[in-house]
């Protein structure tokens, strides 16, 4: 739950948010300032640690997805192969119950064409 003084939190691939890059100067005409090397390396493990919740993320979701369209398969094959023998079933009653229809009807007279 969010504090009213909170701020959301920003998601991006890579976090850009703290680049501590001094202006003007090269890596090598520069000299060693260690506060700023600790500032440099804790945005870098920042970063990495960004983007390897995304890739943990993507994977897991690109897993589940797979997940869900095999076991979404396998119960359309279940449906399929339970439900087939009960269809075929009532076709064939269908089928015998219209054969028998006809017959009746012949025998009665009923099937005579118009003169």
């Amino acid at each position: 739950m969010r504090t009213p003084n909170s701020r959301p939190a920003r998601l991006t691939p890579v976090d850009e948010e703290n680049r501590i890059r001094p202006v003007g100067e090269t890596l090598d005409s520069r000299r060693f300032d260690p506060m700023l090397e600790e500032r440099l390396l804790r945005a870098q493990f920042k970063r990495e640690r960004s983007s390897a919740y995304w890739f943990a993320a993507t994977k897991w979701g690109i897993l589940g997805l797979v997940l869900g369209m095999c076991l979404g398969a396998y119960m359309m094959y279940v449906a399929s192969v339970s439900s087939l023998p009960v269809a075929m079933d009532a076709m064939s009653r269908g089928a015998a119950i219209q054969d028998a229809r006809s017959q009746l009807e012949d025998a009665a007279g009923l099937n005579q064409p118009a003169p």
